[in-house]
This record gives structure tokens, sequence and C-alpha cells, in this order.
């Protein structure tokens, strides 16, 4: 599979940022998760890398960022769980997603900003297993890169059963969050026509 430019940036954006994170507890985490665990790279329409830290560590990352690269965080969608770094390589945009759970001494993490960005809101929020999670491994071919232990369990909690089919963010799948656990639900193809209609109108 050829690698496009955004490919090539987002990994270069991976590898740097989780060079300099390497003293930090961090671990790669929804699409980027996906993309190394099913494609052993970066999903080939991504714009943006996804990394999930402790909120006790936020400010220290958050400074360390900013005082390595060259990123600007978006205030548009900046929130207690959730920073987003935005960078420009060679006229490409990409992103660096940083989300920040909430560990309470459970058997599970805290996730509040997820795919729906209702962090007020308890019952959005995702209970992610520490079994699936911890401890953390490094990759193999990627370096200071850091990996959730059960890559493939942690993927299929994440998007179901059906997460080895690569599927269009937004047009062919939407997620919902039930008992705080991810349901993928599959739009029809009529559903995903539409909504592509309506993505052109408002754009």
């Amino acid at each position: 599979m050829k690698e496009t430019n955004t490919q090539k940036i987002n990994l270069e954006n991976l590898i740097l940022i989780s060079k300099i994170l390497r003293d930090f507890e961090n671990f790669v985490f929804y699409g980027t998760l996906l993309g190394l665990t099913r494609n052993n790279t970066i999903i080939k329409n991504d714009d943006d890398i996804d990394f999930l830290i402790d909120i006790k560590l936020k400010d220290a990352v958050l400074s360390k960022i900013l005082s390595f690269t060259d990123f600007k965080i978006n205030k548009t969608v900046e929130n207690e769980y959730f920073v987003q770094f935005v960078s420009f390589k060679s006229n490409i945009k990409t992103f660096v997603d940083f989300y920040f759970y909430v560990d309470e001494n459970k058997d599970y993490i805290i996730e509040k900003h997820n795919w729906l960005s209702f962090v007020t809101s308890d019952k959005h929020s995702l209970h992610i297993p520490k079994k699936l999670i911890f401890p953390l491994k490094k990759s193999l071919e990627l370096d200071f890169v850091k990996l959730p232990n059960k890559q493939s369990e942690l993927c299929e909690f994440l998007y179901g059963s059906s997460w080895l089919k690569p599927l269009k963010k937004n047009s062919e799948y939407r997620i919902e969050i039930i008992n705080n656990k991810p349901k993928l639900i599959k739009r029809s193809f009529v559903g995903g026509l539409n909504r592509k209609i309506k993505k052109l109108f408002i754009e």
C-alpha cells in the first residue's frame, strides 16, 4: 500500500511526540491504535494521531509539547479532558489529539471525551478495562511508541467484533455509548449517502 503524504506526516508526528514523552506513561489509542494493530501503519485517510494519558500528567505533558515543537493548541475544541494540537507541514494540516483519562482506583479507567465530547455526562464516559491496557508495551517497529498490552482485544472493545474490516468514519458508522461501553452502529447505504450530501451543503 502506497503511503500518502498525510500518513507520512502523521507517522513522523507519532514518533516525535512519543520521543518527547518517553518519560511519561502514555499510549496510542482510538484510530492510531486501530491502524497500528490492523494495518501496521497509520490509517490512510486519518488526519490525526491519538494518545491516552493520565489527567494527572496533563500540565507537564502540555508544557513539554509546547516547549519542544511548533504545534499549536486548537482552542476551539479544548476542554478539561481533551487537547488537540495542530501542525502544518508541506501545506498539510494534521492533528495530535490527547485524551486525558481519570483513574479512580477501580478495574477500569474513565475516558470522558471519546467520540461524543459529552464530558459532563457520566453515562457517556467510557470505562476501559485496565486489563486490556496495562502493563504497557513498547512497539517493536516504531521507536518510543507505547502500546496497550492487549491491542486486539482493546480494538474489539472500541470498535466491535468487525474491527478488522475498515469502515469510513461518520459515513459508514457511528458510535453510541451504552452502559459506558462503545457500540458501533453501521449506517445503511442510504443513511451514509444522506450524511455525505448534508456535509457537502454545510461545507
